[in-house]
């Protein structure tokens, strides 16, 4: 077979630069609410249902017959700047923290009833200067997830335009005449979609006086929710704004793969789901084919400063927890995305009349039941997720790890995966690895600051790859195997970062074990 007369061009953006503190970094995604609670004197608001710290979060229908994200454990902006400490001792350099705009009756910020202000529960715009200020006073950043797809029906603009047919919120949102409207995926109508078209709309979000002025001052960039549902005209406005304050880095929600050319013009980096599936499949599905077509993939069709961008996750406040993604039941295999065991067919699908239903009472019940990983299969789970860091915090990209994930976390999907931060019920063993490999990565940030990536094993059992001066070796069976180091690892290296504390060898390496040699 001949080679193809075809070649590949990539459009990108001329001077298309990210700031350097957004490259070879590491973050911390915190979902405010449940990280920890730092202030002296709580705000009451009516129709909150306020929880006892560490309790389990409402999983079961409220009175009205509806799952509602109300239950508030007040974690806030003040609680945040206490622990920066621990954020620090993980070797973390970027702080993404979760929505704190104002919600009425979600703690998680997603549909905002007024995006202009701050959750009183969660702070002031002092306590978010004071955050920024002793964060980089401790060399470390601050992004900000923000929705601006949608907002919520209690948001008194959507409230006046659907009200009002005069109103001068009206063409915000997609309202007809018989008073219906469009809410976020067809299914959540407590989350009216924006129309994106409307100069009013605009105005709000990305004007002179809008939200992303309003914060920016507060932050060194955004993330930016289900960003594929938002047109490019708002993306580009949005990154404009900000970076009016300054540099920013505007990062988006992708669950699939980005267009080359809206990278330095729309945004600079986005979340890494194509990595985070990759990594499962090699290590639970034996997928090597996989794991390698994603990771090429993407290094062939994302900008070098995209690549060095982009937030490689686990697990997230979307997805199951890392540790019952490994040891949990009902796991997808296939090409199925490991943690969509909502997908259909899936247990909880049921034909009622003749009609596919999901019965989400029975499956929210099956995840409580099962919330806790039996003592044997937390063990097993805990030496591959050791595995899966060392992949997720030595690829190409940046490791973001989920608040939690780094001392035991555990649990299905929300708001099992949304728990309050275990701080009486930590396992110090994971954290001591955890803070082990993110002071590897400082201590060798300049290697994972670029693209370079040299796969040189690849088989059921191994996977080995260069960055720069480091190999990574990854031993995901049972048996100890011999390694055949590269010519430049076989003049001198040293073992800088090894899962196991008797692996001391660089010949050969332990089973169920990853390390990390450095050329010397």
């Amino acid at each position: 077979m001949g080679e193809s007369p075809y070649w590949r061009i990539l459009v990108i953006q001329e001077n298309f630069t990210v700031s350097d503190w957004a490259k070879g970094a590491t973050y911390y995604q915190i979902f405010v609410d449940r990280f920890y609670h730092g202030s002296d004197k709580d705000t009451v608001i009516k129709g909150r249902n306020y929880r006892k710290w560490g309790e389990m979060p409402n999983f079961r229908r409220n009175e009205k017959g509806k799952f509602h994200n109300n239950d508030f454990f007040c974690g806030d902006l003040k609680g945040v700047e206490k622990k920066l400490p621990y954020i620090k001792s993980l070797g973390v350099t970027v702080i993404y923290l979760s929505p704190i705009n104002f919600s009425l009756y979600r703690y998680d910020g997603y549909a905002a009833t007024n995006h202009l202000m701050i959750d009183p529960n969660k702070g002031t715009f002092q306590d978010l200067m004071d955050l920024k200020k002793k964060a980089h006073s401790m060399g470390l950043h601050i992004i900000l997830d923000i929705a601006l797809n949608h907002c919520s029906s209690d948001n008194p603009i959507f409230k006046d335009a659907i009200s009002n047919p005069n109103s001068p919120y009206r063409d915000w949102f997609y309202i007809n005449n018989d008073g219906s409207y469009r809410y976020w995926y067809g299914e959540f109508k407590d989350m009216p979609v924006f129309n994106q078209s409307s100069k009013g709309y605009k105005e709000y979000v990305y004007g002179e006086n809008g939200i992303i002025a309003k914060y920016s001052g507060y932050v060194d960039g955004f993330r930016l929710d289900v960003a594929e549902e938002l047109s490019e005209e708002t993306l580009e406005g949005i990154r404009k704004r900000a970076n009016e304050f300054g540099k920013h880095v505007i990062f988006v929600e992708y669950w699939n793969k980005a267009k080359t050319s809206d990278f330095g013009k729309c945004f600079d980096g986005t979340t890494n789901y194509p990595y985070m599936n990759a990594m499962y499949k090699l290590l639970m599905d034996g997928d090597v084919d996989y794991f390698v077509w994603q990771i090429q993939d993407l290094l062939e069709n994302y900008p070098e400063e995209a690549i060095c961008t982009m937030l490689n996750s686990i697990d997230t406040h979307d997805t199951v927890r890392a540790l019952t993604i490994i040891g949990g039941k009902w796991m997808r295999h296939g090409y199925d995305r490991r943690w969509d065991i909502d997908k259909e067919p899936s247990p909880w699908h049921k034909i009622i009349n003749g009609i596919v239903k999901f019965l989400t009472d029975n499956f929210r019940q099956d995840e409580f039941e099962n919330d806790k990983l039996e003592p044997k299969a937390y063990r097993e789970a805990k030496r591959i997720l050791k595995l899966l860091v060392i992949l997720q915090y030595t690829l190409p990209g940046n490791p973001c790890t989920y608040y939690g994930t780094e001392v035991g976390s555990h649990g299905y999907k929300d708001p099992f995966n949304r728990k309050c931060f275990p701080w009486d019920r930590i396992d110090k063993d994971l954290l001591r690895f955890y803070k082990r490999i993110g002071a590897m990565r400082n201590h060798n940030r300049k290697e994972f600051m670029n693209a370079n990536f040299e796969l040189i094993r690849r088989n059921k059992d191994i996977v080995c790859y260069i960055r720069n001066n480091l190999l990574i070796v990854v031993n995901k069976s049972d048996a100890t195997k011999t390694i055949s180091l590269p010519e430049k690892f076989k003049i001198g290296s040293k073992i800088i970062f090894a899962s196991s504390k008797k692996q001391k060898s660089t010949a050969e390496i332990m089973g169920k074990t990853g390390m990390i040699l450095k050329a010397i």
